[in-house]
This record gives C-alpha cells, sequence and structure tokens, in this order.
C-alpha cells in the first residue's frame, strides 16, 4: 500500500513538472518556431556569361555594395576603352572651334568696314561662318555620343558584377570559374551565392487566433532556445513584435507573427528551433504593451 502510495506521488511530481515547462505562467502556451536570419539573399547576374572570378569565400564577411563575383567582360571593356578614347580626342573639336573662331573674326572685320564691303561679300562670309559653327557643333555632339557609348559600357560592366545588397556573411557560393551562367535558366532556386544577415535574426510563429488582440507590434516576448543535447539548454532571449498579421487565417485560426531578436554578440546560431512563449490572458501581453 505505501509503495503504491509512493508511486501516486511520483507521478504527481512528474506530472507538475511536465506542466510548468509547458506552460510557465497561468493561461500561457509555449509555441515551437526557429531562429532564421534576419534577412537571406540568394543572388545571381544579371545576364548572361562564363564566371571569371570570385572574389569571395564562404563565411567572409562583406558590407553593402561589395563586388562578390565577375562574369567575362573582354569584349564590354575593349569597346569601353574605344568609346573613351574618342571621347577625349579632342583634335576635331579644336580644329572646329578654331575654323569657327576665324570665319567670326573676317565676318566681323567685313561688317567693321560698312560701305566698302559689298552684301554679298558680308551674306557669304556669314553663311561661312555658320558653316564652320554648324561643324563645331556636330564635333561637340559626337564627342557626347562617345561619352554616351563609354557610359553605357560601364553600365553593362556593372551587371556583369555580382554586389553584396547588405552587410552580411557569404554562406553558401554554388558555381565555381569558369562555369556558364544564364538568368534564363535561373529559378527562386537556383543561385551562385547566398549572403545572410545575421547580427540580427528573426522568429516567426503562427499564433491561436485568441491571441490575435493580445500582442502589439513594438512588445517584448521570451523565447527559449532548444539547443542541442551537448550543449546547455534551456536558455532564455527575448524578441521584439516587428509584424502581427491584422487577419486572421479563417483555415487555421492562426495569426502570423514575426519578431526580431538582436544578435550582436554572434553568440545564438542562425536555425536554432525555439519556443515562443505566449504570455497568459491575465498578463496584458508582451513586456513592451
Amino acid at each position: 500500500m505505501q509503495s503504491c502510495l509512493a508511486m501516486l506521488c511520483l507521478l504527481g511530481f512528474v506530472a507538475e513538472a511536465g506542466s510548468q515547462e509547458v506552460s510557465p505562467e497561468p493561461g500561457g502556451e509555449w509555441v515551437s518556431t526557429y531562429l532564421e536570419p534576419y534577412r537571406s539573399l540568394e543572388m545571381s547576374p544579371a545576364e548572361s556569361g562564363i564566371i571569371r572570378e570570385i572574389l569571395v569565400k564562404e563565411g567572409d564577411h562583406v558590407i553593402k555594395e561589395q563586388p562578390l563575383l565577375k562574369l567575362d567582360s573582354e569584349t564590354i571593356e575593349a569597346r569601353l576603352a574605344v568609346a573613351m578614347a574618342q571621347a577625349d580626342n579632342m583634335g576635331g573639336i579644336n580644329a572646329a572651334e578654331s575654323q569657327f573662331k576665324l570665319e567670326e573674326q573676317r565676318f566681323e572685320k567685313l561688317r567693321s568696314l560698312g560701305r566698302d564691303a559689298s552684301q554679298y561679300e558680308l551674306d557669304q562670309q556669314e553663311a561661312t561662318m555658320k558653316s564652320a559653327k554648324g561643324r563645331l557643333t556636330e564635333a561637340l555632339e559626337q564627342k557626347r555620343v562617345f561619352q554616351l557609348q563609354a557610359d553605357q559600357a560601364r553600365a553593362e560592366l556593372e551587371r556583369r558584377i555580382v554586389k553584396s545588397p547588405i552587410d552580411g556573411i557569404v554562406v553558401e557560393i554554388v558555381k565555381d570559374i569558369a562555369e556558364p551562367v544564364s538568368p534564363i535558366e535561373n529559378s527562386r532556386d537556383e543561385y551562385l551565392i547566398r549572403v545572410v544577415k545575421i547580427d540580427q535574426l528573426q522568429a516567426v510563429a503562427h499564433l491561436d487566433g485568441k491571441w490575435a488582440g493580445r500582442i502589439r507590434e513594438g512588445d517584448e516576448m521570451e523565447l527559449r532556445l532548444d539547443l542541442p543535447d551537448d550543449e546547455e539548454g534551456g536558455e532564455s532571449v527575448h524578441g521584439v513584435v516587428e509584424f502581427i498579421s491584422p487577419v486572421i487565417d479563417s483555415a487555421s485560426n492562426t495569426v502570423r507573427l514575426r519578431l526580431r531578436v538582436d544578435n550582436s554578440s554572434g553568440l545564438i546560431r542562425a536555425g536554432t528551433p525555439a519556443r515562443l512563449m505566449i504570455p497568459g490572458a491575465g498578463t496584458g501581453g508582451g513586456k513592451g504593451s
């Protein structure tokens, strides 16, 4: 009889301990989620080509606008060099400008003679002067065209360089130097380089619709990390509610919640599973409410 009573007490103790883990506050709940990179960007070149150079390796920290990968661009570089040389060539412009000034001086000299110069000579010189001015204008416009061609070539070169759109870490490089790439073949699941931002993490959870009005953006909520058995478990962190859907999904009766978690220390590994503590009805929501 005594052994039966002891067994019942033991079972009661285990049940009580289990209930504390699942619902640490009266009326509260734990919801499973995981901590993922705050941003994860998969990138590919905008044009087809052959990979000429990979400028980073997996694990490298990169900054926004840092070049990551370059495609072959010899033809465009040659075209740029020609356009720049033509744009910088001032010989034609200088000659046209000198000729225009000379014809302008002749016209002004004839006009200063008054009646000593015939109207025919004056008209003829004016036409010659305007023709010289037209050649100068044409030379200046041609220089502008060469400059535009150079700008176009530079833009094409930029499109053949993959740059990081964020500060982050390179976590995956799919192809190697000399391999061909084509944006036509790329789909959502096909990319060349993936960069993630992990100094901040995010957790997405789908909560029972009953919590929709009790949690607001800006609230602070607790997350308990589920670490592997060989690591110390039960560590708690806090996240800030960045978004809670204003719409309850009718099929599942849930609302989508997204939290931002500071990871500037880098101690939390992205992908770590966690449990989000939903406070009980009597607590009035998160710390920020």
